[in-house]
């Protein structure tokens, strides 16, 4: 399948700063770590005893990974700042969130879709870069190979458009890009951006099967929209205000909202929701502190993404 991510990610590596490995997350111990340990595979300091302990879960007892009094994983190495599992028996053992973080990944008919979190400073520093925005051709290293695990939405039906109007591929590929192109144009506020996206997408909304295409309908509007918000000419973006849309972006691009919560209005509204966010955290904090915070609660704070985190209505 195609993988597209945005071009502010497109070279994202990580750089272990281990702030994930000292976020203090649950992390399952799933079977190729838990046989790596009991055989023995990571050397005779790492057995079951020291790095696995069980917790409640929602079917019965779980086992996860230990974490130390600063909340770092068992296995991080500060002197190393390294992972021991990752050091002693590779990538391929990680349990999948740690293999797969910062990445947020939508999988439907059109491909794979893959952002990233900001919560991880590596991913936060990207948001500065000077890359016109823009949706691109993800890399084998950002889609793990093509093994890069997500919200899969391949076996459900397409995201609504509107209560009873489902979307289809082409239309919701327009959508995407041509919401991205308006948050790239500096020619807009950021306010002003979101606004003509909203306004574009109330419109998109009512189209009706049986004269010109979702596609064509979506991109006419979008053009419209832009042109009666007219284009002020202002001086160039500031490298906030450039890492502020990115960030939103980042939001809009690969959005579960999309099939979790109802269609384009939902990711309008989580936009906004990012925005408020950030925004509040920016009060508080320099920039990239406050996207992290902010990414901290808008992508890892949601309980409800598990198994059946897919409406009944929308499944085959």
């Amino acid at each position: 399948m195609p993988a597209f991510c945005l071009s502010i990610h497109a070279h994202y590596r990580c750089a272990h700063s281990g702030a994930c490995c000292h976020a203090g997350w649950p992390i399952p111990a799933e079977p190729a770590l838990a046989g790596t340990v009991e055989r023995g595979g990571l050397g005779p300091a790492w057995t079951a005893g020291r790095v696995f302990e069980e917790q409640p879960g929602p079917d019965g007892p779980l086992r996860v990974l230990r974490v130390q009094a600063d909340d770092a994983c068992v296995f991080y190495e500060r002197e190393r700042r390294r992972c021991a599992v990752h050091r002693l028996a590779g990538h391929a053992v990680l349990p999948t969130p740690c293999r797969n973080f910062p990445r947020i990944t939508l999988k439907d008919r059109r491909g794979t879709f893959i952002t990233l979190s900001h919560f991880c400073p590596t991913a936060a520093a990207l948001l500065y870069s000077a890359e016109p925005l823009a949706i691109v051709e993800a890399s084998a290293s950002l889609t793990l190979d093509g093994s890069v695990e997500g919200l899969d939405a391949t076996g459900v039906l397409p995201p609504l458009l509107r209560p009873g109007m489902l979307m289809d591929a082409a239309g919701y590929t327009a959508w995407e890009e041509e919401a991205i192109a308006v948050l790239a144009d500096g020619r807009h506020s950021v306010r002003a951006a979101l606004d003509i996206i909203a306004d574009a997408t109330r419109r998109i909304r009512g189209w009706e099967p049986g004269g010109d295409t979702l596609e064509t309908r979506t991109r006419e509007t979008f053009e419209r929209e832009r042109q009666f918000a007219g284009s002020p000419e202002i001086s160039a973006l500031a490298a906030e205000d450039r890492a502020t849309r990115a960030f939103l972006a980042a939001h809009l691009f690969a959005s579960w909202h999309a099939y979790q919560d109802g269609g384009l209005e939902a990711i309008v509204l989580a936009v906004e929701a990012a925005l408020a966010t950030l925004t509040l955290e920016r009060s508080r904090a320099p920039f990239i502190a406050a996207v992290r915070a902010a990414d901290f609660q808008l992508r890892h704070s949601r309980a409800d993404v598990g198994p059946r985190s897919l409406s009944s209505l929308r499944r085959h």
